[in-house]
This record gives C-alpha cells, sequence and structure tokens, in this order.
C-alpha cells in the first residue's frame, strides 16, 4: 500500500492523474487539480487551492496527488465509521442521542476501548459543549446532542 491506498486505488487515481495530464508534464496545476478533485468526488476550497499553488509552486505531480487522495480517502473513512458509531447512539434515528446521566453514551465513553474518557473528562467535555450548543440547541434543557457536536467529541477523544 503507498501512501496507505491500496493497489487499485493507485492505480485508479494514478489514471486519473495522467488522464487529466493533458500535456503529458508529470504536473497538474492548481485548476488543473480542481477539475480532478471534482471528477473524484471531493471538493477543494480555495484556502486548499491557495495552499497547494504555495507549496508547490503552481504545481502538484503525482505523488502529491496520491497523497491527497489518501487523505481524503482516510478522512471519508473516519466519516463513516463515526456516521456508524453515532447510529448506535440514536436508535430512533432522531439525529440526537441523549447525553443526560443515565444515558448509554455516557456509560459507553467512560468505559469501553482503549483509553476511554475518566468521568472527569467527559463532563468537562459536556460543560463545554453545553456552554458552546446553548445558542443553537437547548442541549442542557433536553439533553441531547446532534450529529455534529458527536464528531468534535469523536474528534477531540482521538487528538487528545
Amino acid at each position: 500500500m503507498e501512501f496507505g491506498l491500496t493497489e487499485e486505488q493507485v492505480r485508479i487515481y494514478t489514471e486519473a492523474f495522467n488522464d487529466q495530464d493533458k500535456n503529458h508534464t508529470g504536473v497538474l496545476s492548481p485548476g488543473e487539480l480542481g477539475l480532478l478533485m471534482r471528477s473524484r468526488g471531493h471538493t477543494l476550497s480555495d484556502e486548499d487551492m491557495r495552499d497547494l499553488a504555495a507549496d508547490r509552486y503552481g504545481s502538484v505531480t503525482l505523488s502529491d496527488f496520491l497523497q491527497i487522495m489518501a487523505k481524503r480517502e482516510m478522512d471519508v473513512a473516519l466519516q463513516q465509521q463515526l456516521a456508524q458509531a453515532f447510529s448506535v447512539f440514536d436508535t430512533d434515528g432522531s439525529g440526537f442521542i441523549s447525553v443526560d446521566m443515565a444515558s448509554e453514551f455516557r456509560t459507553q465513553m467512560t468505559t469501553l476501548g482503549p483509553n476511554p474518557f475518566s468521568k472527569e473528562e467527559f463532563e468537562n467535555f459536556m460543560s463545554e459543549y453545553l456552554a458552546e450548543a446553548i445558542s443553537s440547541h437547548p442541549a442542557e434543557e433536553d439533553g441531547l446532542m446532534d450529529y455534529q457536536e458527536f464528531i468534535k467529541l469523536m474528534l477531540r477523544k482521538v487528538t487528545a
């Protein structure tokens, strides 16, 4: 596996890169990369494009592209894992999970896995969550957390 991609992914992305490289120079401009990314179902923000232009002197090699796609594939896989984890707790499909003191979510987050939250860590996060969410969602009143806040929690735990 090159760059964390399967051989099949490397083959597909290499073919796509070569198809986009109409001049056969081995490099793509940020604009060409943007077209290629969109054709693969990914988008690049204006900031991404500026960063690429600055970091790559205005061109992107196949190796650069494979690294970009490996990161995107990892991001997609993580999003899928997080969505699956959220659905375990969102048993009624409402888009919210219970985070009250007796919730299954709280129990699982403080007991399972190789590095569970301590009760204090979880309480600290919940305090932050409630303070942030108060303007957009009355979580303190109903004890519910939406998917976006769940993602924040999981990503904080992964990077902690």
